[in-house]
């Protein structure tokens, strides 16, 4: 009921669907700021009406991924747009996503796109550490993920809930890079210098470092930007994934699927590339949210959304370590506490 609630308030936000037009349903895990003015430029340029669900911070994505599972063989959604990559290619190894031979990333590197074209990924966001330059210098923040450890940031580094939103990728990608031993031992070096873990999913990371709560934030960068648009003072800086510079930052695309067995496949294919367009990587980049364009066209007129050899990535295999890396996690920091410590 209220998944039904939720979606029929935000397709009231698109004006209804007249009888016999063209529709599409869409679930998505992108702030509603965010995705709407995109999705209704796509409604007003191709007269597709759009059924947009999405879902709750606290729950971010997860809630999405278990409703398409739960909904098999009675498909609802025709596209996921999700702001991650791992949960999307959790559904591909399930039998969940359909083929989309996409006639706007035919030339994308392969990396960015699964090998069976059953997902795209688009307009990414680099993984930050947020601070308050008030309370820290940007000198002393941590370039490298693996430098958390430091005896310095005692107590005072915070993480979202890993089982939801980015953080579970997040970690998964520190796994895959620095194999299960070395990952392990970086968790457990964490827990036992403090770190704690929050519900209500990045934002709820840049407000206890916005309150003071702690120094340092595991976030991503529109969060950051978001806040500092609401009257927050925050500065973030994008680490390196391991214990080496040039082993690059992580960007966190978002990514967009078509839904096996969706009911208006036609209007499903038209909004996957509309959605892989120039036209919305521009507004992503120019949006609070700032994503980065992949496009090079677009990414020109963004200078300052450039980000310096990211970490090359390998969705699948790094899928492949999300529930170890997440397990290893919860296990060792324990349930996500809110407040402060």
């Amino acid at each position: 009921m209220r998944w039904l609630v939720a979606g029929l308030t935000i397709a009231m936000m698109f004006g209804g669907c007249r009888p016999h037009a063209r529709r599409v349903v869409v679930y998505v895990s992108t702030d509603d700021a965010i995705a709407v003015p995109i999705l209704r430029r796509f409604e007003a340029e191709t007269g597709i009406h759009v059924l947009m669900v999405g879902d709750t911070e606290a729950q971010k994505t997860r809630g999405l991924l278990e409703r398409i599972r739960a909904e098999r063989g009675h498909v609802v959604a025709d596209v996921l747009w999700s702001s991650e990559a791992i949960g999307t290619e959790a559904l591909a190894d399930d039998g969940l996503l359909a083929p989309h031979v996409s006639r706007v990333s035919t030339d994308w590197p392969e990396s960015w796109r699964s090998s069976g074209h059953l997902w795209h990924a688009f307009s990414p966001r680099p993984r930050v550490l947020v601070f308050d330059p008030r309370r820290v210098s940007r000198d002393e923040v941590p370039t490298s993920w693996s430098d958390l450890v430091a005896p310095q940031w005692s107590s005072h580094v915070v993480f979202a809930d890993p089982r939801y939103g980015t953080t579970g990728g997040h970690l998964a990608a520190m796994r895959w890079r620095l194999g299960a031993e070395a990952y392990g031992d970086w968790v457990t070096a964490l827990k036992t210098g403090g770190v704690r873990t929050l519900p209500g999913g990045n934002a709820a990371v840049v407000d206890a470092v916005r309150r003071g709560e702690a120094k340092l934030g595991a976030t991503d960068a529109d969060d950051v930007r978001a806040a500092n648009l609401a009257g927050a003072n925050l500065d973030m800086v994008i680490p390196s994934h391991g214990p080496a510079a040039e082993e690059g930052p992580m960007l966190m695309p978002n990514t967009v699927a078509i839904i096996q067995g969706a009911p208006h496949p036609a209007e499903a294919a038209e909004l996957a590339d509309w959605l892989l367009s120039e036209h919305t990587a521009r507004m992503l980049a120019s949006s609070a949210s700032g994503n980065v364009p992949l496009q090079e066209s677009v990414a020109a007129d963004f200078p300052e959304l450039h980000v310096a050899s990211p970490m090359p990535l390998n969705i699948d295999a790094i899928e492949s370590h999300a529930d170890a890396a997440i397990a290893t996690a919860t296990t060792a920091w324990g349930r996500a506490q809110p407040g402060a410590r």
